[in-house]
């Protein structure tokens, strides 16, 4: 059993095994699971009303709206999910705290950055960078002992999609890396910010505007951040925050997965490869663990919009859980 008030606030799917959770038309306090009647989530709990009526969708049917809701909205795929989730945590009471949560999660086997006290973030969503490519975001962190920029750079594995593995996109990447890169590939969309942050610590924002050479492979062998003012006003906003950097992958695979790729393949590439090529501060998070996340803080929003957009970010092989009281 339920209590029918958590059962509103996630939207009828119990938060630790996913089963749908039945309606509450009697006004009991309590739904019960369709088909998992062994959980334990809230067995013997129930809300403290005597007659209710509740609006329930059809069985099967996922109601991303509530009538209680004044203005609910969804996103789509990586972007509604990255939209959705850093502008709940910047809206929440105890946004340094989820914030640097979400920074934790991070795993960066070479250049891990410790983030045990914050002091305030900026995040840019999907900033042009021109002919580097848009980050998904970019968070600059001030932090106790200093500043930091993080780069996310995210995949899904779209409903069209069976799979998605971190080795068949590090495959497509190296066969790029002899032939010509794939921009949608996200070690080149890695790649590129790394010579972007570099560049801009080398030679600064006029230096960008001139352009940076790149190799052969590359589908411009000069790269420019160019002249618009949005994207000169986000590159100089950047360049405050390179004390440190990170570059993290938000990617469908699991977890095991891409610790065994970040441990052991990831470094079998070189410089005298690639130009510029240095995976330094390099980390990844994968989407089931921010899912875990967003339920273990109550994140709810976050959780409606994973829930909306299921089969389309990552192919989930165990159940979120939350965590033991």
């Amino acid at each position: 059993m339920v209590k029918t008030s958590t059962a509103e606030k996630l939207n009828y799917i119990c938060p630790v095994c996913g089963d749908e959770l039945g309606q509450d038309i009697s006004g009991k306090g309590y739904v019960r699971h369709l088909t998992n009647p062994k959980c334990q989530f809230e067995r013997g709990e129930k809300d403290l009303f005597t007659s209710r009526t509740t609006v329930r969708p059809a069985l099967g049917v996922f109601q991303p709206f509530k009538p209680s809701d004044s203005v609910s909205v969804l996103g789509y795929s990586e972007r509604g999910m990255f939209n959705a989730l850093l502008h709940e945590i910047s809206y929440s009471d105890n946004a340094n705290e989820l914030m640097m949560g979400l920074l934790n999660l991070i795993r960066t086997p070479r250049g891990a950055i410790q983030y045990d006290t914050l002091v305030g973030a900026g995040i840019l969503l999907e900033p042009s960078l021109s002919d580097f490519g848009d980050a998904d975001a970019v968070a600059l962190i001030q932090g106790a002992s200093g500043r930091c920029a993080v780069f996310f750079e995210g995949k899904v594995k779209s409903s069209q999609k069976s799979s998605w593995t971190i080795e068949t996109e590090w495959m497509t990447f190296r066969e790029g890396v002899r032939g010509k890169l794939d921009s949608s590939n996200i070690f080149t969309q890695l790649y590129h910010k790394v010579r972007f942050a570099a560049a801009l610590r080398e030679v600064g924002v006029s230096g960008l505007q001139q352009g940076i050479p790149f190799p052969a492979c590359s589908t411009k062998n000069m790269r420019k951040i160019g002249n618009n003012p949005v994207v000169l006003r986000a590159t100089r906003v950047i360049s405050e925050y390179l004390d440190r950097i990170q570059y993290v992958a938000v990617v469908p695979d699991s977890p095991q997965r891409v610790d065994a790729f970040f441990s052991d393949m990831l470094p079998t590439l070189s410089p005298n490869d690639l130009q510029g090529w240095d995976t330094w501060g390099w980390g990844y998070v994968c989407w089931s663990d921010i899912e875990n996340f967003c339920r273990q803080n109550g994140l709810v929003n976050s959780i409606r919009v994973f829930e909306f957009n299921r089969g389309q970010i990552y192919e989930a092989r165990a159940v979120p859980t939350m965590p033991s009281t």
